[in-house]
């Protein structure tokens, strides 16, 4: 089959390339010079809304994985690559003769503030959003839903990095809460300690798209890449983020910084004020860093999943120590890895 991937150069586009293969995959990129080179994958230098001409007699399957995941970007901002660029790839997706599905990647994050048991179906009537992002996404669906085509949606979970390798492409709101976290600048975390924190590897992201690719179509599915029941408890993963950099850090090692208090939304909103109210630059960076995270925490829920049974994963603590050794190698992704 010949497969239009967009989302290419993203944080899981390279390994969804991969695990497509022996396809035929038609990677979108805006230029060529700097995308990552894979066997078996085509470049092709274009954009959702100007896609290069006679590429529609080729394509049979669209898998649509571009997006803006800026979380607090304005909204109309968000809407521009979200929701206008998957209009603009669904119109050319009606003019594609040999289109046999079109799938959508979005986000688990559509639920915005409601919480407990989270169907793998479509969420009609929209919740409070906790961010911008949620919000795009979530009226990105409704467009591909609406749009009378052969769709279907895969819904990621918190994309952590390789479970592989712990390489993480691009630095996100996770991976910035982290860097702070590490610090020891970050006193506290709004949530529950038993509230469920869905990480899940660049692979096995990758891997039920892949899966949702081979099998069998059905238009209007919803698929959701999560960790579902086996995801963490804040507690928990505090507790083995905590016990990591006791071996790595010396203010950890020396108890000197110590796994941040979890809180009820109130108090963390009083310790933001104060924040802001201090004039401090550096603790009000953190803030507006941790903000782009840390407010999913107070709406934990736990994901159906169907489809992502049949994908191989690896344990979770094995994933955020690999992760936490590329972050911590790489300086946040602010130099390379060394070689040595």
């Amino acid at each position: 089959m010949t497969i239009l991937l967009t989302g290419y150069t993203g944080n899981v586009g390279v390994e969804i390339a991969r695990q497509l293969a022996p396809n035929r995959v038609l990677a979108l990129v805006r230029d060529t010079k700097y995308a990552p080179r894979l066997e078996g994958v085509t470049l092709v230098e274009g954009s959702l809304e100007c896609l290069p001409a006679g590429l529609e007699d080729e394509v049979e399957i669209i898998v649509h994985a571009a997006a803006s995941v800026a979380f607090k970007r304005p909204l109309e901002e968000l809407r521009r690559t979200n929701v206008e660029g998957t209009t603009a790839l669904l119109a050319f997706a009606r003019r594609c003769p040999r289109l046999r599905r079109f799938i959508h990647v979005s986000t688990t994050c559509v639920y915005g503030d409601r919480t407990q048991l989270s169907p793998e179906a479509p969420v009609t009537e929209a919740p409070n959003f906790v961010n911008p992002y949620e919000r795009s996404k979530w009226e990105a669906e409704q467009c591909v839903l609406s749009s009378g085509l052969p769709v279907e949606i895969v819904r990621l979970a918190i994309v952590a990095g390789s479970e592989r390798d712990g390489s993480v492409r691009r630095s996100g709101a996770l991976h910035h809460a982290l860097y702070w976290l590490y610090k020891g600048l970050i006193p506290m975390i709004p949530g529950t300690p038993d509230a469920r924190v869905d990480l899940i590897s660049t692979e096995f992201a990758a891997g039920v798209i892949a899966a949702t690719v081979q099998a069998p179509a059905q238009a209007g599915r919803i698929v959701h890449a999560s960790a579902g029941t086996a995801a963490p408890r804040l507690d928990e993963l505090l507790k083995c983020l905590g016990a990591y950099f006791s071996r790595h850090h010396r203010g950890w090692s020396s108890g000197a910084v110590s796994c941040p208090d979890v809180v009820d939304r109130e108090t963390f909103d009083l310790f933001e004020k104060s924040v802001q109210q201090s004039g401090d630059l550096l603790f009000q960076r953190v803030c507006d860093d941790a903000q782009s995270f840390l407010p999913i925490l107070l709406y934990p829920r736990t994901m159906v999943t169907s489809l992502a049974r049949s994908v191989p994963s690896g344990d979770w603590p094995n994933l955020v120590h690999r992760v936490a050794d590329w972050l911590i190698a790489t300086d946040w992704n602010r130099k390379p890895l060394s070689n040595s």
